[in-house]
């Protein structure tokens, strides 16, 4: 944080006390006359100050606590610096100084987001279909697609691909893929009423007609499921280390993760098959089978399964994760690149509930203010120092 901004803060402290001096408020008046922007960020910190009054009665109050509470969560740096600025309040103004905090780290982002040559924006409703003879389409909200095969078609705002075609068992069964790219995500139902929502960077191949006995799809990515029940036809989601059978459930299915293959069970039950191993793992519900792709060994634990489908409601759910997992999935919603100028960094631990299609600079904010981590963005690639 610049020293200008440091003097600021003292300043717009001091007037929300009433104990500015006439130079300084001068100079308070030179800074919000100089950008729009200043005098914008002056009002969101000042309109806080009827939820001051809360606050204020020191009888009420143990600062110190308080204190200690605020600083277990924010960066040694900014701790010793929010210790400067407190001398100039008469007790310390817990709300009023994280407000103000939280406020700077925005506006830096917004000065941050400015220099950006290159926009950075979140992912949004978009898949490449290949059919089986090889005929490409792409698939977007932005615009609808000349024609489609007999069988598919949209649904809504072109943001649901539904699959139907003809069950005639004399039709050979061929194989669509249906691929989201970095920045990308897609939703499609399947002609057994199964309805599947991929994440970005995935890929799902689905036959054109389901068999008598099985109905098979092959996935690499993530997706969420929500199968259909059929007793007569066990559903399989095929990946290349395992084989996860279900009979009618929810779950989430993730490749994308390091060495490793997660299923996290929703509700209803599935049973995971490893590559090269006949048993069956059986999940129950808000339990997590991960599978260790270079042994191919697995482990069962029970998991809070919300914050494992928390992206297909739009939403990042991060508990006590490392920063690098973090930014791994950061950079394939948002197609950026990630570089570390500091590896120490990847181990951070992260802990917040972040809205999916916010810009990037608010992402990086709410994390920047709670961790010993800093962003710097040029161009496509996110810096991390």
């Amino acid at each position: 944080m610049e020293v200008k901004m440091q003097e600021i803060i003292k300043l717009i402290v001091l007037h929300m006390q009433g104990d500015l001096s006439e130079t300084q408020q001068k100079e308070l008046d030179r800074w919000l006359n100089a950008n729009p922007r200043n005098r914008d960020f002056f009002h969101q910190v000042t309109s806080r100050e009827k939820a001051k009054e809360k606050f204020l009665i020191k009888e009420h109050i143990n600062s110190e606590k308080a204190f200690r509470q605020f600083s277990s969560n924010i960066r040694p740096a900014r701790i010793r610096y929010i210790r400067k600025i407190s001398i100039y309040a008469a007790i310390l103004i817990l709300p009023i100084l994280l407000s103000i905090f939280i406020l700077i780290r925005q506006h830096e982002g917004t000065s941050r987001s400015a220099s950006t040559e290159t926009p950075i924006t979140p992912g949004k409703t978009k898949a490449i279909l290949t059919l089986a003879q090889g005929e490409t389409i792409e698939l977007s909200a932005d615009q609808s697609p000349a024609s489609l095969p007999s069988g598919l078609h949209l649904k809504g705002q072109e943001n649901e691909l539904i699959y139907n075609p003809s069950d005639s068992p004399k039709q050979d069964i061929q194989y669509h893929e249906l691929a989201t790219p970095r920045g990308g995500e897609y939703k499609i139902t399947l002609p057994d009423g199964t309805f599947i929502h991929l994440n970005a960077g995935t890929k799902l191949k689905f036959p054109t007609r389901f068999n008598t006995s099985k109905r098979e799809i092959f996935l690499s990515g993530e997706a969420y499921f929500e199968v259909a029940k059929d007793n007569a036809r066990p559903f399989y989601v095929i990946t290349n280390i395992a084989k996860i059978k279900v009979h009618g459930t929810a779950f989430n299915v993730n490749t994308l993760l390091n060495h490793q293959t997660q299923t996290t069970l929703i509700q209803g039950s599935v049973g995971i098959f490893v590559q090269g191993d006949k048993q069956e793992h059986m999940l129950k519900p808000s339990q997590q089978a991960e599978i260790d792709n270079t042994t191919k060994t697995i482990s069962i634990r029970e998991v809070d399964a919300s914050s494992y489908i928390a992206w297909k409601n739009g939403v990042f759910q991060f508990d006590d994760e490392r920063l690098e997992s973090i930014m791994d999935k950061l950079a394939l919603w948002y197609d950026v690149n990630v570089f570390y100028q500091n590896d120490a960094a990847k181990d951070i631990r992260f802990t917040g509930y972040l809205k999916r299609y916010d810009d990037i600079n608010i992402i990086l904010n709410a994390i920047e203010t709670t961790v010993s981590a800093s962003f710097r963005i040029k161009e496509k690639t996110i810096i991390i120092n």
